[in-house]
């Protein structure tokens, strides 16, 4: 749950509906149904992802979980045998902290919500680390987290110092030479 929340920047309803059928495992994707807004989306995710969802279906399996693709991905014996989104954000948290990221108690520290704005400081960051720019790739992002438009999105970039600094490196790069041809023509 942690790994898909974070690494395909899920909201915690996403993670709770989704079913076994929404696993592709030829095809290395997850089909995120009929979230806000009414949308349907079809994440790609990265092979080490993947192996740890074929890792995971197959203990799952194990385990004597149903198989029809209809019944919950993360699967328990209890009630629909499908977690709820509470419980769902209730376990998340929990393990978080565990990981001692959040004090035993209390609302301080990292909530469940913030590893979508992590995994989208770090996607932002790949794309500045690998030359791509990232505004040419904000729209697309904006589709992959299922928002109506790049404004959506935007709200999720917590600046960080390695932010400001490829965001400075950037705007030195291509930026300020136009600042200085500015100077040239005035004068």
């Amino acid at each position: 749950m942690l790994l898909l929340a974070y690494c395909a920047g899920l909201r915690r309803s996403e993670v709770a509906r989704l079913d076994l059928g929404d696993v592709d495992l030829q095809g290395g994707t997850i089909t995120i149904r009929q979230t806000k807004f009414y949308k349907t989306r079809i994440l790609p995710l990265p092979d080490t992802v993947m192996a740890e969802l074929r890792a995971y279906i197959d203990v799952r399996r194990r385990a004597g979980a149903p198989q029809d693709p209809r019944s919950g991905l993360f699967w328990h014996e209890q009630r629909s045998g499908r977690y709820t989104k509470q419980a769902v954000a209730w376990l998340l948290v929990d393990v978080i902290r565990r990981a001692g990221l959040k004090p035993p108690q209390g609302r301080t520290g990292p909530r469940l919500h913030d590893l979508r704005h992590s995994m989208v400081v770090n996607r932002i960051l790949e794309w500045y680390r690998t030359g791509i720019n990232p505004q040419d790739r904000l729209p697309f992002l904006a589709t992959y987290l299922g928002h109506r438009d790049i404004n959506s999105t935007l709200v999720y970039i917590t600046v960080t110092q390695d932010l400001l600094h490829y965001a400075n490196e950037r705007f030195r790069m291509v930026g300020a030479p136009c600042l200085s041809m500015e100077r040239e023509v005035q004068t």
